[in-house]
């Protein structure tokens, strides 16, 4: 009885810490390393958020403070028309199409308060808030 005893204890016991060390490395291990990778792509994502703010914020301070889009440039300002070099463009040249209308500074500042409203939603994100659609 006494051997019988022992060997279900020491049946008991390895089955136990092999049952753990089981667990240990086919649960414990396998998702200790898949929380290293959601933190690490969680950092990049909150960079990723902070650069975009940032962008927006400040495009739509360009707008309000009234700057645009660069001017176009005048055909030969690339190459210079009268023997510049041996470079030349070859094919059929722009005609004279309607330019596109300058946005008004109304037009600027809607754009700009939507850009801002975009901005505080990043921020929201990137603390965790709920957004408010």
């Amino acid at each position: 009885m006494r051997s019988s005893l022992m060997i279900f204890l020491l049946g008991l016991v390895l089955g136990s810490t092999l049952g753990i060390g089981g667990i240990w490395t086919q649960v414990v291990q396998p998702a200790g390393v898949q929380l290293k990778q959601l933190e690490a792509e969680h950092g990049i994502m909150r960079s990723a958020l902070d650069e975009a703010g940032k962008a927006l914020k400040e495009v739509a301070g360009n707008l309000r403070a009234g700057e645009s889009r660069p001017a176009p440039m005048t055909t030969g300002e690339i190459f210079p028309r009268s023997g510049g070099g041996s470079i030349s463009p070859r094919g059929i040249a722009p005609t004279g199409s309607d330019p596109e209308p300058e946005p008004t500074n109304t037009d600027n500042i809607q754009i700009a308060d939507r850009l801002d409203k975009l901005a505080l939603k990043l921020d929201a994100a990137k603390a965790g808030k709920p957004l408010d659609r």
